[in-house]
Order: C-alpha cells, then sequence, then structure tokens
C-alpha cells in the first residue's frame, strides 16, 4: 500500500540549479510508483507570450515533456511576463502577492494528486515588501526537498539554505543535488566530499544527485532516463509528512 504524500514543496539554493527538473523527474517517479500527481507552479516569472497574447510557462512546458499532466490555469495561478524575482514581477504588473491567498490556492488543489509546488528561485526570494518563499513553505507545510548544484561553493550556499528552513522549522525532507551548469568538480574528489560534508554538518540526507546531462533536451527520453536513475534512490517515506 502507497504512503501518504499530499505534498512537497521544491525549493533551491538559488536561480537555475535544475528546480524543475527535479520537479518534473519526481513527477516521474512518484507516477511510476502509482501516484497521481499534480506539479504546481504558485508563482511563475518569466511566461512566454503566445500567439493569442496569453502568458504560458516555461516549468511547464518542462512538466509536460516529463509525462505529467499541466493546466496553467490551475496549476500557475499567478504568472508575469517580466524575467525578475516575483515580488518584482508583481508589481511591475500591476499584481500584490500575498502568501495566505498563495497558499490557498495550492491547497485546493489537494486531493487531486500527490502536489510537487515548486518555488521561485531560493528560500528567501521576496513575494512582495514582507514575506519570502519561505513564508509561504510554512503556511503550506509541506515536507521541503533543497536542491542544490553541486558545484564549487555549494558547501556554502547549501548550508546557509539548510540553517535558515531548519530554524524555521520546516520539515526538510532532504537535499538533491545536480549538475545543470555542467559536470561535477572532479578535482581534489570534491563533488564527492561536498555531498559528505553537507550532510554530517548538517545532518539532512542527500537523498539523489544527478549528473551532468549533455546536450539537454526534455523532449528526448534519454535525459529522462538519466533523471529517473538518479531519483530512483530515493525512499519515498522521507516524502512524508512526518
Amino acid at each position: 500500500m502507497s504512503i501518504a504524500i499530499p505534498g512537497v514543496f521544491i525549493t533551491g539554493t538559488g536561480t537555475d540549479v535544475g528546480k524543475t527538473v527535479v520537479t518534473a523527474g519526481l513527477a516521474r517517479l512518484l507516477q511510476n510508483a502509482g501516484y497521481k500527481v499534480l506539479p504546481v507552479k504558485p508563482v511563475q516569472s518569466g511566461g512566454i507570450k503566445t500567439s493569442n497574447e496569453k502568458l504560458d510557462s516555461p516549468d511547464g512546458d518542462v512538466y509536460k515533456s516529463a509525462g505529467a499532466v499541466w493546466e496553467i490555469d490551475k496549476q500557475c495561478p499567478y504568472i508575469f511576463e517580466p524575467a525578475c524575482s516575483p515580488h518584482l514581477a508583481a508589481r511591475l504588473s500591476g499584481v500584490e502577492l500575498e502568501v495566505g491567498i498563495i497558499a490557498e490556492k495550492v491547497k485546493s488543489l489537494e486531493g487531486q494528486g500527490t502536489l510537487l509546488v515548486e518555488g521561485a528561485g531560493g528560500v528567501l526570494v521576496p513575494l512582495n515588501g514582507e514575506c519570502t518563499m519561505l513564508d509561504l513553505m510554512k503556511e503550506l507545510s509541506y515536507p521541503v526537498l533543497l536542491v542544490a548544484g553541486n558545484k564549487l561553493g555549494t558547501i556554502n550556499d547549501t548550508l546557509l539554505s539548510l540553517t535558515v528552513l531548519k530554524q524555521t522549522g520546516i520539515n526538510v525532507a532532504g537535499v538533491i543535488m545536480t549538475s545543470s551548469a555542467g559536470p561535477e568538480p572532479s578535482e581534489f574528489g570534491m563533488a564527492v566530499d561536498n555531498i559528505r560534508f553537507i550532510e554530517d554538518f548538517s545532518g539532512v540526507k542527500v537523498l539523489a544527485s544527478i549528473p551532468y546531462i549533455s546536450n539537454w533536451n526534455p523532449d528526448e527520453l534519454r535525459c529522462w532516463a538519466e533523471v529517473d536513475r538518479a531519483l530512483a534512490k530515493i525512499d519515498l517515506n522521507s516524502l512524508a509528512n512526518n
């Protein structure tokens, strides 16, 4: 019998660390395990204008390429064209983001499947003049996965993010390492040591490590096969709300 996983929040140490690929990969993992899954992007900046003048989500395209259901009006309640921080994109678009309302829109989807909620940027990315993505995580109270790039400097970035999450009382399910910007560092055994040190110092487990995938193309099955192999190591019990 499958364990109940109402929702998981996927955040990162910053922008472009591979959150979207991880979210889509988790959708594949859970669907293959028999779960119904719903990726959610509560706030999307950098929306792409389509021929009918409606904004579309580049993240949603990746979810779809991974085989997940995607209805932008339902799963992406706030989308803005400016490619900048959510608070600025919203302000430029004449919208005031409110954490409580965003959380309500996400929670209204509960029961339709395991919600994979992808944040924008990192843990302390602002949503307005007072609240950050961290406040949304607290409001939703789902286990949080932190995505971090395995590169020089990741120990500092990852430990800072984990410290903030833990001090706020967030249930951190684990860390997922990626190599989205290029191959993981081979010098001095750095890639392995990054993982070991993060685990030892923080007490948080690195659940999986996605290798660098050359010529990444979300429409090619070979790319998702690499992601599938990496994420298959995740114990789904770690994603349950304890």
